[in-house]
């Protein structure tokens, strides 16, 4: 009906095809199972840097004290078991990503593991700057930029809640420009639902 009412007026269906591929909505996703729990994890915190074209990602877990034992004594199996799960959710993304340059500590202090790596081509430029997925960092999370009310600022994005009884931390920088934050559907600088963009510096 809408549709038909702005043809009335005369724009074509031709622009209307642009507009609605301009946007980024997000097609319906299919109902998925909710990431599983890691035992013995009891908080996460996880922060991605926007560097150039890469994506410096860092996860910290802290862990109970049965669990940090088993991770500690066998860290071999823990590094191998983590980047094979991470992996995995790479391959949930909109576009193919890859992850390199993984290195791992271990803390007995805080019982905590903290684990960085490089992801690569979730970042290319356009002819009106940087466009950014972070398809690979949420749809594993069970998040959404949007929906989940992530804070905007105009260094990034991020979260604090819960995600299966583990209370969570997720940031995201981004680079900052002329101290504009990044707002929902916003040009030229802004995100969407999984996707954040920023122009070229001049």
């Amino acid at each position: 009906m809408k549709a038909t009412k702005v043809l009335k007026y005369g724009i074509s269906p031709w622009l209307l095809l642009v507009v609605s591929l301009a946007g980024c909505a997000r097609a319906p996703a299919p109902a998925e199972a909710p990431p599983a729990k890691v035992e013995g994890e009891i908080k996460r915190v996880i922060e991605v840097e926007v560097d150039g074209l890469t994506c410096h990602y860092q996860r910290q877990s802290f862990w109970i004290e049965e669990a940090f034992s088993t991770h500690l004594a066998d860290q071999a199996q823990f590094k191998t078991d983590f980047q094979q799960d991470f992996e995995q959710g790479l391959t949930q993304s909109d576009v193919t990503v890859s992850a390199s340059d993984y290195s791992f500590a271990f803390d007995p202090t805080t019982r905590s593991t903290s684990t960085r790596c490089d992801v690569h081509s979730a970042i290319w430029k356009e002819d009106s700057g940087y466009r950014a997925s972070f398809f690979w960092l949420l749809t594993p999370l069970g998040l959404d930029f949007i929906d989940d009310n992530f804070t905007e600022s105009e260094t990034g994005l991020s979260w604090e809640g819960s995600i299966n009884d583990i209370p969570t931390t997720v940031s995201v920088k981004l680079p900052t420009i002329d101290s504009t934050v990044y707002k929902a559907w916003a040009e030229p600088i802004g995100h969407c639902h999984d996707h954040a963009w920023w122009p070229a510096e001049s």
